[in-house]
């Protein structure tokens, strides 16, 4: 720690060693240190004292005589939790299970191959066709008719289309229900149920977001007068039932969500089917959604933890270390390892595989012959055994639950949705 030999009027006198120059802040007025560096030699300013670290993170100072104040309104001050964060509720009964990651390259070929063998017999014996359903509700048809926005917007408008209209068609956007979407972001789903609800003031808008949002869709309904909320929460540690609006709509909420990656959607699931009770001595409750509409993606980061089709995998000797190769596989259907031609050993041609490390993996699979479509069914069968696990638990708690693919996969290629229809409402 040196000063300058000459320093600069009102210039901070602390060396930077990492920049080999002198702190550019200017000082305080009495003081040879800027505010930041005043506490190194513990030089007092006549008004405000020494600056000291503050107690809730040393990275940053305050003064000594501030300190009281300062901790009230500190960005790095523990943040009172509501009545509705459960830390982990949601997560399941092993939560430290990605302490041990597991990748294709950690297994041999022939342990490779035998997995696939049993993925292709587990699948053939569980799974069957998706049913297609491609239709748009009115009120986004006429919409994206009228819109100018561009094809991003257009694609964005016709998912959000397929998905309200899917909600109608199994008489779950209808009046005096509480609707919850999951991994709302700016919240354009919401906005067109929002649209959709003719008695509005009958009905709860929830949106569950872990981050926060800029230009929020459910900013243009303020001062309306219907209830709508965003919930500032990862869904791991949210309780439903302990939502204040939620508690007299128990029985009435349904679940959304528009490419709700990987584990969140079990976070989700979990959180629709075991927290809809205001009661915190229930671990179970008996009071589950009404339904739910959950559009699925980002198979690769799915964690055994929070994953609720576990019964299922284990009934088909799907060991944990199984389920997490099935979702690096998993990959295969959308990834970047292309199908080019002339893909062969000696000479892998390539696409968006550009270095040593990708051109290797790609060679390994051409020489165990599992060229690009053979990757690609391969990665789609673990995508739906992964979703039958989730309908089979859906199905146990009294859901008439299945898959759709809801949009073109020119569109998107995570074009399938989980929709879910508790048996009381039907």
């Amino acid at each position: 720690m040196n000063k300058r030999s000459a320093p600069e009027e009102a210039a901070c006198s602390f060396f930077l060693e990492r920049k080999k120059r002198a702190c550019r802040m200017k000082t305080v007025e009495g003081m040879s240190y800027c505010p930041h560096h005043s506490h190194l030699n513990a030089e007092k300013n006549d008004k405000k004292g020494l600056r000291i670290p503050c107690p809730y993170d040393s990275s940053h100072f305050c003064y000594q005589s501030k300190l009281e104040k300062h901790l009230k309104k500190c960005n790095a001050r523990e943040k009172e939790k509501p009545e509705y964060f459960v830390k982990n509720i949601n997560v399941g009964d092993e939560p430290k299970d990605e302490v041990c990651r597991v990748t294709l390259k950690d297994v041999s070929d022939e342990e490779l191959l035998n997995l696939i063998e049993k993925i292709k017999t587990i699948y053939a014996k569980n799974c069957s066709d998706i049913q297609n359903f491609n239709e748009v509700h009115p009120i986004l048809s006429k919409e994206m008719q009228d819109t100018d926005d561009g094809a991003n917007s257009f694609k964005h408008m016709k998912q959000q289309g397929s998905l309200l209209e899917i909600l109608s068609k199994f008489k779950l956007l209808t009046d005096g229900l509480c609707f919850v979407e999951f991994g709302a972001g700016r919240g354009q789903l919401m906005y067109w149920i929002v649209k959709c609800v003719s008695e509005k003031e009958k009905a709860s808008f929830i949106l569950v977001d872990k981050s926060a949002q800029r230009h929020k869709s459910d900013n243009k309904f303020k001062g309306e007068d219907f209830h709508i909320e965003r919930i500032r929460m990862d869904i791991q540690h949210l309780h439903l039932g302990k939502i204040p609006s939620i508690k007299q709509k128990l029985n009435k909420v349904v679940g959304v969500s528009k490419h709700l990656c990987g584990a969140a959607t079990d976070l989700a699931l979990n959180c629709l089917t075991k927290t809809l009770s205001s009661d915190p001595s229930e671990e179970v409750t008996s009071c589950q959604a009404l339904g739910l509409v959950m559009a699925l993606c980002c198979y690769h980061r799915c964690s055994w933890s929070s994953y609720v089709g576990k019964q299922f995998m284990r009934r088909n000797d799907i060991t944990e270390s199984d389920f997490k190769l099935m979702c690096c596989m998993a990959s295969w259907a959308t990834c970047g390892l292309r199908k080019i031609k002339n893909e062969n050993v000696d000479h892998p041609t390539k696409c968006s595989v550009t270095n040593v490390a990708e051109d290797k993996v790609l060679s390994r699979y051409i020489k165990l012959g599992l060229e690009h479509n053979e990757r690609e069914e391969i990665g789609s069968k673990c995508k739906r055994l992964i979703d039958f696990g989730r309908i089979e638990y859906l199905k146990g708690l009294g859901y008439d639950s299945k898959l759709l693919e809801y949009i073109d996969k020119s569109v998107t290629l995570e074009n399938v949705v989980l929709v879910a229809v508790h048996d009381k409402s039907l």
